[in-house]
């Protein structure tokens, strides 16, 4: 675990509304499930993420 969001990633990789995806093929995908109910939040955001008024502060981890 990070206690600072990970540069690739930016604010994702620290915000408690985010859900870590691994695709069949290996793939990492950050989902953002603020998406879920907001429509003004994309589902897959372009990362890394350097700006985002729904971040909220959450335990940043690394990619599985």
């Amino acid at each position: 675990m990070k206690d600072v969001p990970l540069p690739e990633v930016g604010l994702c990789s620290a915000c408690s509304h985010r859900l870590e995806q691994t695709s069949a093929k290996g793939q990492q995908f950050w989902r953002c499930k603020r998406a879920d109910t907001d429509p003004a939040f994309r589902r897959y955001p372009p990362l890394p993420v350097t700006d985002c008024g729904g971040f909220e502060k959450g335990a940043a981890t690394s990619p599985a």
